[in-house]
């Protein structure tokens, strides 16, 4: 089962997305038709991505967040993708940092990974034991892999910074 939605995009509009004007300015179905489908999409999620589309506004919650920022990714919405991406990050602590963090793997969110690495290394004496973590060494153990790796990095820094600034004041 799919929704369509047909969309008539002004160039400003249309400029949003590099997807949509390829498909609207090709000879494709879509610029023939005068219709956009979009597959795989809930209607609120679809009507929030429309809305988006023609008034550059967008009001979130963690969930429509994510899912915005999915659709965004796949029709080149940079600035939804990263409107959603920042509001996301802002959300991000010891609770979610796991989630957060293979979501962000799996889209290129820059920003939000940065953010669910700083929460996930806090944490990480207690990560173990975790519902979420356990899910993400059984669905992507290199996810878990670069976490450690991460964490070991950092605290290898950390105890350099420590000796530099201990040899300093001798």
């Amino acid at each position: 089962m799919y929704l369509f939605v047909e969309l008539f995009f002004s160039s400003e509009q249309a400029s949003r997305s590099p997807v949509f004007r390829a498909m609207l300015d090709n000879e494709m179905e879509e610029s023939r038709s005068g219709i956009i489908k979009i597959y795989d999409v809930s209607y609120d999620v679809l009507r929030a991505f429309v809305h988006y589309m023609y008034t550059a506004e967008a009001l979130l919650d963690e969930q429509m967040a994510c899912d915005l920022l999915v659709l965004a990714e796949k029709y080149e919405v940079k600035h939804l993708k990263a409107y959603c991406e920042k509001f996301i990050t802002s959300k991000v602590n010891n609770d979610n940092a796991i989630v957060h963090y293979a979501f962000a793997h799996r889209h290129s969110a820059k920003e939000l990974l940065e953010a669910s690495m700083s929460a996930l290394v806090e944490s990480m004496p207690t990560l173990a034991e975790r519902d979420e973590y356990k899910e993400l060494v059984d669905k992507d153990p290199r996810i878990v892999v670069e976490i450690y790796e991460t964490y070991m990095s950092r605290q290898v820094n950390t105890a350099a910074e420590k000796e530099s600034d201990c040899s300093c004041r001798n």
